[in-house]
């Protein structure tokens, strides 16, 4: 899969997954999240294996963290208050950097792609700069989410 591909697809599914599932309830919100989880794992495992960068099990990283905290906030209060205990909240965090590193894994150019050094894929550093800070983004928002429905 060439990379302006692999941007073209997994940047609406990535906005999708961590945004529609919010606006749903119960088993409407999980089944919204597992298509789309999939559909996200598809297109980083098919960018992954054909970009020799990363192993392609290492794709399943991209959709834990965003599929995870909608899993969970729609199982309810309890699993929630569990998810908010400082390991988990350390944890969850690791999976959000984890999910970062991955998408970055993937944006690396093919030397079909790009000749030369990284430093000068423009493509590259733009993409990553935005994946950082969407991720980051991603990362806060879920814990402010689970803080605010337990009242904390």
């Amino acid at each position: 899969m060439k990379r302006l591909h692999f941007i073209y697809f997994a940047a609406p599914l990535t906005v999708a997954l961590n945004s529609l599932p919010a606006m749903l309830d119960g088993v409407w919100s999980i089944a919204l999240t597992l298509v789309l989880a999939v559909a996200l794992w598809g297109v980083y495992w098919i960018r992954v294996y054909t970009n020799k960068k990363l192993r392609p099990e290492f794709a399943v990283m991209a959709i834990v963290p965003a599929a995870s905290f909608h899993i969970l906030r729609a199982a309810g209060g309890a699993y929630q208050a569990i998810f908010n205990a400082p390991g988990w909240q350390n944890f969850n965090f690791f999976l959000w950097i984890a999910s970062i590193v991955v998408t970055i894994r993937a944006l690396l150019p093919t030397p079909q792609e790009h000749q030369g050094r990284l430093a000068t894929d423009s493509v590259l550093i733009f993409m990553s700069i935005i994946s950082a800070f969407y991720g980051i983004f991603c990362w806060a928002g879920t814990h402010a989410s689970f803080l605010n429905q337990i009242n904390i």
